[in-house]
């Protein structure tokens, strides 16, 4: 995207009367986009156009790069700071998870133990059931690592 000025700023930059430029806009010499010209095209008709003597014109080229690298680095290159943010948060959340998975498994363990337990039973059929779940039970512990 090219770099734009107003009428009156060209006018002022090539100091010429901003008549002058308002006529050649009327004249379909020079193009405008919402009142304002495209700086390369006044350097087609002014090649003496010296833009980067103006403390204006070098003001918002160097906002314009700066934000187009700031964009980029943040995108790309975040931070060593927030890269340390988040890796602290990402061990304190793994820190958590990994003791809840303590808890879950000593649960599961209970349980199983108690299932043991249970199966010390005269009765057949809740023998039956106790095996059956006890077994998917260490069958499901064993699968998810915990």
């Amino acid at each position: 995207m090219g770099h734009h000025v107003s009428v009156a700023r060209a006018a002022h930059l090539l100091g010429v009367d901003r008549h002058a430029l308002q006529k050649m806009i009327r004249n379909d010499e020079l193009h405008t986009f919402e009142g304002r010209i495209d700086v390369e095209e006044l350097r087609e008709h002014y090649p003496l156009l010296a833009l980067e003597e103006d403390a204006e014109f070098e003001r918002t080229e160097l906002i314009k790069k700066t934000a187009f690298s700031r964009r980029i680095h943040e995108r790309v290159l975040p931070e060593k700071d927030a890269i340390q943010i988040k890796l602290k948060r990402y061990e304190a959340d793994l820190a958590v998870q990994r003791e809840r998975a303590k808890k879950y498994r000593k649960v599961i363990e209970d349980l199983a133990q108690m299932l043991c337990d249970l199966q010390e039973t005269d009765d057949p059929n809740q023998k039956e059931l106790v095996t059956i779940i006890n077994r998917k039970l260490l069958e499901e512990l064993e699968n998810s690592k915990l």
